[in-house]
């Protein structure tokens, strides 16, 4: 909680006129039982009509008093917690986006929601209520003794003998509920990532009839959460009975001692009376307390949540250089892979010593077995990654040396998995680039195969696309991904077997359209039809990992086996189609 406390001095005026108007809410307060009992004691018992008007009008001038500076006090709270909870989302979420694909591996993508989501709620929550109760609720009970004091003293040290009980209570409370609700948030973490698998696998699970395998595995983790939970609850509903019982139970001894005294004429009947009330506000403020103890419990586990994403060192660093358009058009290799390897955490390399040139305008085609490295080396282009050994070079940098926007305003991927997201085919197809018109979008759409079924929608270009372009068939989904990469005009195109779901006609319009209108584009294909590859400049053959060829398809024909056996398996002969 201290490490994020700086992030509250943007709003110190309210962290401090917040509780000064709590604190004078609380004074005039503990005041009102003792002018009660001044009202009792020389209005009522000697009936004195002057005396009950003039304190009664002071009392209800004293509440309205009150009533206004604990208005002030919310407002402040609600204005410090709610400023404080946006800076915290977007500075955790700019964080993010520094994050690599390992980092966010790291942590887990539903781990990152919840502590975007729920950990911030809770921390948001935990200011509100700083502000408005963690000085009043204290100063309470404090108060409430002192004020006991000055009215008998004799009778005060009742109150005061429950203080230490009370102690002990909250003490064993924190003490136990703080690790239960650090497992629950793991646990929390965890439901989360089963139901994103859940929902983004429904057609899967529903196509292989699995639904009640599926319900039984979320149902045991909705019961383990709930367990879970329960512990939590159950030690909660503890501490408010505790203190209650320790309150009451002084209550009852100062009704006895009170009763004793006020027949011996030694206790005045409106004394009595001030302290019950007392006690009853120490009662009140206790119960507040243990809801503060409750709320801050969860808040330091969620602070350090979010403390340990906002501490932690994105394990790729983005570099300060920019690539000049006289550099770019000088420079013959685009792309140069520097005896380069990878592995994904502690497993086998994926790639191994990858030592490639990749020159302007060339259009390279990678092709090998699922888990031959192709998808790793399109991800170390766009420095999703760095190498592990080696360098990836653009244009002679090596990529860490050059801003991310640089390398993204170079390079335009399709990866596999196609990412449409909420909203109007327009605004997927000119995502990030807002400003374009529509006739750069359609020639997009036009030159990724997907103007004729996109001309068929009765809205055009304002259809709504529903998330994961649900409402799309894979083929339409992937050439709305294609246009949107062609909208950029990139100077390297990297298309990731983006064209898997396409029929041989479509795909093969895909490839002459990109070739007349990018000419000077650099375009890497991975693909696994041979037949999308025939008229690639090189190709690059990859198995278990490594480069087993890199040349045209008649010399891999000729030289390169693992070519040659991918070839068979699709009666492609060395002239093309058997």
């Amino acid at each position: 909680m201290r490490y994020l406390a700086k992030y509250l001095k943007p709003y110190r005026r309210q962290c401090v006129v917040g509780p000064i108007c709590k604190l004078i809410e609380a004074i005039l307060e503990l005041i009102l039982p003792t002018i009660m009992a001044y009202m009792i004691n020389d209005g009522v018992v000697h009936q004195d009509r002057s005396v009950v008007a003039r304190l009664g009008i002071l009392m209800i001038a004293m509440v309205f008093i009150g009533f206004g500076f604990s208005m002030v006090c919310q407002y402040n709270a609600a204005l410090a917690s709610q400023g404080f909870g946006t800076d915290m989302r977007n500075l955790m979420f700019a964080h993010i986006q520094k994050f690599s694909y390992q980092d966010i591996e790291h942590f887990g993508t539903s781990s990152l929601v919840n502590r975007l989501s729920n950990d911030i709620n809770q921390l948001q929550l935990a200011v509100a209520m700083l502000i408005r109760l963690v000085i009043r609720s204290p100063f309470i009970v404090i108060g409430a003794v002192v004020m006991a004091m000055f009215l008998d003293f004799r009778l005060s040290l009742i109150l005061l003998a429950a203080v230490p009980f009370i102690g002990l209570i909250l003490f064993l409370f924190i003490r136990f509920s703080t690790p239960l609700y650090k497992i629950y948030q793991k646990k929390l973490d965890k439901f989360a990532s089963i139901l994103q698998d859940y929902f983004s696998g429904i057609r899967v699970i529903r196509a292989f009839v699995s639904q009640k395998r599926e319900k039984k595995r979320v149902m045991e983790n909705i019961n383990d959460l709930q367990a879970q939970m329960m512990k939590v609850a159950r030690l909660s509903a503890l501490l408010n009975p505790c203190t209650a019982l320790v309150i009451n139970g002084a209550v009852i001894i100062l009704l006895y001692q009170g009763a004793f005294q006020i027949q011996s004429g030694v206790l005045e009947p409106g004394t009595i009376v001030a302290f019950i009330n007392y006690a009853s506000s120490i009662l009140i403020a206790l119960v507040a307390l243990s809801n503060l103890i409750v709320i801050f419990t969860k808040a330091g586990a969620s602070a350090q949540r979010v403390k340990e994403v906002l501490q932690y060192e994105p394990t790729m660093e983005e570099g300060r250089e920019t690539i000049a358009p006289e550099e770019k058009a000088h420079t013959e290799d685009v792309l140069q892979f520097d005896h380069v390897s990878f592995s994904y955490g502690d497993g086998e390399e994926a790639v191994t010593d990858i030592d490639i040139k990749i020159r302007r305008g060339e259009t390279i085609g990678i092709i090998g077995g699922t888990g031959a490295g192709k998808t790793t080396l399109v991800n170390l282009m766009c420095r999703f990654y760095d190498p592990g050994r080696g360098s990836v070079k653009l244009y002679g940098r090596e990529l860490p040396r050059l801003r991310n926007e640089e390398i993204r305003r170079c390079i335009s991927v399709v990866p596999q998995v196609n990412e449409l997201f909420y909203g109007t085919i327009r605004e997927n197809i000119a995502f990030g680039r807002e400003d374009t018109s529509d006739e750069d979008i359609l020639q997009a759409l036009e030159d990724a195969q997907a103007s004729e079924f996109i001309r068929e929608l009765p809205q055009k270009l304002d259809t709504i696309v529903e998330r994961g372009g649900a409402n799309f068939s894979g083929g339409q989904r992937q050439r709305l991904c294609i246009a949107r990469a062609l909208l950029r005009g990139p100077a390297i195109l990297i298309l990731d077997d983006s064209s898997s779901a396409l029929d041989f006609k479509t795909d093969a319009g895909l490839r002459h359209a990109i070739r007349d209108h990018l000419p000077d584009t650099t375009k890497i294909i991975v693909s696994q039809r041979v037949g999308t590859l025939l008229a690639c400049d090189r190709i690059l053959v990859m198995k278990d990992g490594k480069a087993a060829g890199f040349a045209k398809h008649s010399l891999l024909f000729d030289t390169c086996q693992a070519y040659r056996d991918i070839c068979d398996t699709q009666e492609i002969g060395k002239e093309g189609a058997v």
